[in-house]
């Protein structure tokens, strides 16, 4: 430890001198203290004097520099933090007991002492609009403070939350913060007295946190999260410290890191399952933390495998640079999109865009250079008063990160890359992942859709089956929620769970296989034989107490859900429903989101949305119940999460397929699509009509092999497959209204040719 500045050198605020001095003395321990006042504080301020309040109309907006706004919100609430520390009650003296940070809000929480670096940073930053700089009475709190979290600290060097002794997080995050309130300290020469003690705690800490014996270290990782904070806190300590020693297994934990702490998938394990959230804006930003100390390749290599799994279940809605995300693969945090954060204070992943120049791709789930430039100009000229930030969303690591985070790409760049996302980017593919866990990731693109499924071992908030559905023009239909009252697409059998419980599909571990064509009677296909399948193929999941099976059939422009089930049972729909989405069922009902509940029966429903219509058939007249939430999603509050729920005996077929109504034409509104497939079971062109019309359609599809005749019924459709191996090949589909004798009649020729 080096001291310097010797002329800012304080003497150590104990409890024991201020109950000695009182608060006079520690008023004049710095020159220029700001004129008392009153200020929101658990403490009186009789024995450490309380820090002023920000006066009022402060702070002045156009003082900052444009990558330092996000300190206005903090320096809203340093007052209130300072004066949170316990001063009246040996027990707890130098505890910030107000709540700011982490929960629970209890005195061997830790985690809650991490502001010890939001004080340190004012207390010795000279800025125009900071006037806390080197002020005596916020010098006196935050010794005290630096005191009690100290003293949390164990004999292992572990930090404590309230349900853990030996806290990784609290050790790691804990790491980071006392390491950057080391370095503004000794910066300014300001608590030198407290220096060695800090740096005592923080070679202990950093012992701990490399220590591979520990619980933390055993294999596979869980919390990786938690790991690459921890290590980004070693490396920080050694560059405070100036001791290359400390990170000289640095390298090494890295690696362990990379091997053990990912899924073969690619996602980072939170907690061995996959987590959006604590992937994209904890983890990431840390292992950029950690890159920005070490310059170590791996990382990133393990951020290009991240972007590369991320890109499957991160879809944009057409129309905006916000994304659906696949909530139902998230371990635990919930989440319907990842919007965009032009703002500095919610901006929690800006350091990761360290990684856009040998990561391009990472670069569409950043907001653009020019609209951060935007932003940040608007809020400098703002009149209005700063917003204080609101307790628990006061998190240090926005201020450590977004000043260091360089700028993403232009607006042009950023689209660029979203377009380079595989499924705007291809038309047809089906990928599989694999989790650490016993888990299949099935993502598939097919003209018509894209849609994405999690089945296997459930890891928290998880949810199994198809999570997702999906269209490049029209954004998304369906999307499974993991929220615990939300809603997500299941089977449920009423009373048939432990103690007469309903029993929910998507809540129990399954079991999957996949087969060649549209039905469990192909050829078994394995996980691997899936990337060279762009034809028609099943899924069939099994849930673990047997008591619902369902296959679903991938086709070119939708998909067949199938589901048999041990008794009655209901299929949740959880649709993803925009205000001016027009939604229809067989009985004539016309309906939109917002609207009240309604409950019919109906052999369909169809939503229409701009040029697209999703039908949902089921054949069968069925009782149908719709009801829209109060939630509304994406930046805007565009999107509600609509319930549609079909009760049915015990079994259903159910069709979802993609229309697009600008390929209609003709007398006869019947939707023809046909798409030329090649795979492994050969050569065909797949052919699906559906009846658009009011009344039943006489339909005949012709082509090499003969004549198919079928009656339609309305929302009915209709599927064959023509083998062909003449590239030339057509076939030919030819639609009748049943009741008007050959009076309306369409005729379209199917495409052969992709």
């Amino acid at each position: 430890m080096t001291e310097t500045s010797p002329h800012h050198t304080l003497p150590p605020l104990t409890r024991r001198t201020m109950l000695g001095v009182g608060a006079l003395s520690a008023t004049a321990i710095l020159s220029g203290p700001i004129a008392a006042g009153p200020a929101h504080a658990t403490s009186a301020g009789t024995v450490l004097p309380l820090v002023a309040p920000l006066p009022a109309g402060l702070p002045d907006r156009s003082l900052f520099a444009p990558e330092e706004q996000v300190f206005a919100g903090y320096l809203m609430i340093l007052a209130p933090l300072a004066n949170s520390v316990v001063d009246d009650d040996p027990a707890t003296y130098g505890w910030m007991e107000d709540g700011w940070w982490r929960t629970p809000n209890v005195e061997n929480n830790s985690r809650i002492m991490e502001h010890v670096a939001t004080l340190a940073w004012f207390l010795t930053n000279d800025r125009s609009w900071n006037p806390y700089y080197l002020d005596a009475n916020l010098a006196g709190r935050l010794d005290a403070a630096i005191g009690y979290y100290l003293g949390l600290q164990g004999a292992n060097g572990a930090f404590p939350v309230d349900y853990q002794a030996n806290s990784l997080a609290a050790t790691g995050f804990g790491a980071v913060a006392l390491a950057s309130a080391y370095a503004d300290l000794d910066r300014e020469g300001v608590l030198t007295a407290r220096l060695p003690e800090i740096e005592s705690a923080l070679r202990a800490a950093c012992a701990y946190l490399l220590d591979t014996t520990t619980f933390h270290w055993q294999l596979p990782i869980r919390y990786t999260n938690q790991i690459a904070a921890a290590l980004a806190g070693v490396g920080h300590t050694a560059a405070v410290l100036g001791d290359t020693a400390i990170a000289a297994d640095l390298d090494d934990r890295i690696e362990l890191l990379a091997d053990e702490g990912r899924a073969p998938a690619g996602y980072f394990h939170d907690p061995v399952g996959f987590d959006l959230a604590y992937n994209a804006t904890v983890m990431l930003p840390d292992l950029a933390d950690l890159y920005l100390i070490t310059g170590n390749p791996t990382l990133v290599q393990m951020v290009e495998d991240w972007m590369d799994f991320a890109q499957y279940v991160l879809l944009r809605e057409p129309g905006t640079t916000a994304f659906a995300t696949l909530s139902a693969a998230s371990a635990r945090n919930f989440g319907v999109s990842r919007d965009d954060t032009p703002e500095d204070a919610d901006d929690r992943s800006a350091l990761s865009r360290v990684f856009v120049p040998e990561v391009p791709m990472l670069a569409a789930l950043h907001v653009s250079s020019g609209k951060k430039h935007q932003k940040r100009t608007q809020w400098a000229s703002n009149p209005d008063p700063v917003a204080p930030l609101a307790k628990g969303k006061t998190s240090p690591r926005l201020w450590m990160h977004v000043p260091e985070a360089p700028e993403n790409v232009s607006g042009t760049s950023r689209l660029a890359q979203i377009a380079a996302m595989r499924p705007l980017a291809e038309s047809t593919f089906t990928e599989h992942r694999a989790g650490t866990l016993d888990q299949d990731l099935l993502f598939v693109r097919r003209p018509g859709y894209y849609t994405a499924a999690v089945e296997g071992e459930i890891e928290g908030r998880a949810r199994t089956g198809t999570g997702l559905y999906w269209h490049p023009e029209a954004g998304t239909i369906v999307c499974s929620l993991n929220g615990y009252f939300d809603s997500w697409w299941t089977t449920v059998i009423p009373g048939a769970g432990p103690q007469g419980a309903d029993l929910d599909s998507a809540l129990t571990d399954s079991t999957v296989t996949y087969y060649a064509g549209p039905d469990a009677s192909g050829a078994p296909l394995t996980a691997g034989d899936l990337s060279a399948v762009t034809g028609t193929f099943t899924a069939r999941s099994v849930s673990a107490d047997g008591m619902v099976s369902t296959d679903v059939v991938h086709h070119q422009n939708g998909i067949e859900r199938s589901v048999t089930a041990s008794s009655a049972a209901q299929e949740r729909i959880p649709l993803l429903l925009l205000a001016e989405d027009e939604v229809e069922l067989s009985d004539g009902t016309h309906w939109s989101a917002g609207q009240a509940t309604i409950s019919t029966t109906a052999t369909w429903m169809a939503v229409t949305r701009g040029t697209h219509r999703f039908l949902f058939s089921w054949g069968t007249s069925l009782p149908v119940r719709l009801e829209s939430t109060s939630k509304w999603y994406f930046p805007a509050g565009t999107h509600n999460v609509t319930r549609c729920w079909i009760d049915h005996p015990g079994t259903i077929t159910l069709e979802l397929t993609t229309v697009d109504m600008t390929t209609v034409s003709g007398d006869v509104a019947v939707a023809t699509t046909g798409t030329v497939v090649d795979d492994p079971s050969g050569r065909y062109v797949d052919v699906h009509a559906v009846n658009l019309e009011p009344t039943a359609v006489d339909l005949r599809i012709a082509g090499p092999g003969g004549t198919q005749h079928q009656l339609l019924a309305p929302g009915e459709s209709v599927r064959r497959r023509v083998r062909t191996e003449d590239p030339d090949a057509g076939a030919v589909v030819l639609a009748r209204l049943h009741s008007s004798r050959g009076v309306r009649v369409s005729t379209t020729h199917v495409p052969t040719s992709s």
